[in-house]
């Protein structure tokens, strides 16, 4: 497992502990417009309300890292994968989805394709 640089664990940390408080302006933060599509792309619905979380699996080294942050809810736990680059000063999420199990219910094609029409679309309005 590589290890993370003390500022982008930080970050990680604080997008992680914003997720737990309900915070979207603090998650959303860290967030690229294109993570923004590819997790709304992954997932189905409103995202589940969590109370912990934990850095699990880290990949990568000098400007890039992929990052494995579990989620847990109660006893049940699910997986955002993000990978993360050094954008100027600051570290940014570039992509992210929701890892799923086996047996999972996944978010179906029509959601799939609302997320890549309404992302850029959303972009445009702000």
């Amino acid at each position: 497992m590589a290890e993370l640089p003390e500022d982008l664990r930080a970050s990680v940390e604080d997008q992680a502990q914003a997720r737990v408080e309900m915070s979207i302006q603090g998650y959303a933060k860290y967030l690229t417009p294109e993570a923004t599509d590819s997790l709304r792309a992954s997932a189905k619905g409103m995202p589940p309300r969590v109370n912990r979380f934990d850095v699990g699996a880290v990949a990568g080294g000098g400007g890039a890292y992929t990052i494995d942050v579990h989620y847990f809810q109660r006893d049940e736990f699910f997986v955002v994968r993000s990978r993360w680059q050094r954008r100027d000063d600051a570290w940014m999420v570039v992509h992210a989805e929701r890892m799923w199990r086996e047996g999972d219910a996944r978010p179906g094609f029509i959601s799939r394709v609302l997320a890549k029409v309404l992302g850029p679309i959303a972009r445009l309005r702000r």
